[in-house]
């Protein structure tokens, strides 16, 4: 791009070209930095999303994403700062379980243990186990649980045909 300009020193008759450097529009180029990456790690162990981090450094979703991609840098630093988040959580929940509080502990044992500490003790059957069942076991089974027979009270008979035949 040429501009035309009138230089110092020379009468206004005269005119002179130079040459001038296109601008650039749109924003800055977002460029990552030892300060951008310890601030990604910071907000990220603070648990903000990705989107909210993106929001806190300036730039958008997509440049977000597109550094995600092309930098391992980035990743680490976000991985860094929600691994030190969790860890100082898990600690702070330790703490608090080894120091009597019953909600730590409940907490702590049904995430760490939940096969022991379940509320309630899920039975499962598998498909092929409920087919090698005859009819008259399946009722068996249905009625032995209160939760069930109580749902369907109404449509199965009170006694399976066994139970009838043991009582005559």
């Amino acid at each position: 791009m040429t501009d035309l300009k009138t230089i110092e020193g020379m009468s206004s008759g005269e005119i002179v070209e130079i040459e001038r450097k296109p601008s650039r529009f749109g924003r800055k180029g977002f460029q990552i930095t030892p300060d951008i990456l310890k601030q990604v790690e910071k907000f990220a162990g603070q648990g903000l999303t990705q989107e909210q981090i993106g929001h806190c450094l300036g730039i958008s979703h997509e440049t977000f994403h597109k550094q995600k991609r092309n930098s391992s840098e980035f990743v680490e630093a976000i991985k860094r700062g929600q691994s030190k988040a969790i860890s100082l959580v898990s600690n702070a929940l330790f703490e608090n379980a080894m120091s009597g509080n019953a909600v730590s502990q409940i907490f702590w044992l049904k995430n760490r243990a939940p096969d022991q500490w379940a509320d309630t003790i899920q039975n499962k059957f598998t498909i092929e186990s409920i087919n090698k069942l005859s009819d008259t076991q399946l009722l068996d089974e249905i009625r032995k649980d209160q939760d069930i027979s109580s749902q369907v009270s109404g449509v199965l008979p009170m006694q399976s045909q066994s139970q009838t035949q043991d009582q005559a």
